[in-house]
């Protein structure tokens, strides 16, 4: 059984492409590509990214999606700990609007530059933030994101 995690990445200049995404990300996590599905592998975790073409979405240009696997019995805590980097360093290279769902709920939504947390997501409780290499800690913006 596995978790599927999700972040959707505004891309309102249509200049993100999935691959390069994708390659950065193998480059920058040591990630292992393989060669048949094009999903990386980590301890723990499998991702991919493509493009979302939302119907409901104003932009004209489709989102970015990055989608998380992470593996609910063997290396539940490795997989969650690059996962959390890797949504870290998306944050910090894309500008765009950002929500983070595992399956329907949202976890967190970057909109307009400004980051709120639904506290009321199981997320977020010790036992999921508890990597030591990590030196960021999410401040609580709003209460829910709803």
């Amino acid at each position: 059984m596995a978790l599927d995690y999700y972040l959707i990445i505004q891309d309102i200049n249509n200049e993100i492409e999935p691959t390069i995404v994708l390659e950065s990300l193998s480059q920058s996590f040591f990630l292992q590509k393989n060669n048949i599905s094009g999903l990386l592998i980590g301890i723990g975790l499998t991702l991919n990214a493509f493009k979302e073409d939302d119907e409901d979405s104003l932009s004209p240009y489709p989102d970015i999606c990055v989608a998380f696997r992470i593996d609910k019995f063997e290396h539940h805590e490795s997989g969650m700990n690059t996962m959390l980097k890797i949504v870290i360093w998306l944050m910090s290279k894309f500008n765009g609007d950002m929500i983070f769902f595992l399956n329907e709920q949202k976890i967190f939504q970057r909109l307009s530059s400004q980051l709120s947390l639904n506290n009321e997501s199981e997320f977020w409780m010790p036992r999921e933030l508890s990597f030591e290499t990590q030196s960021f800690q999410p401040a609580r913006v709003a209460t829910n994101v709803g």
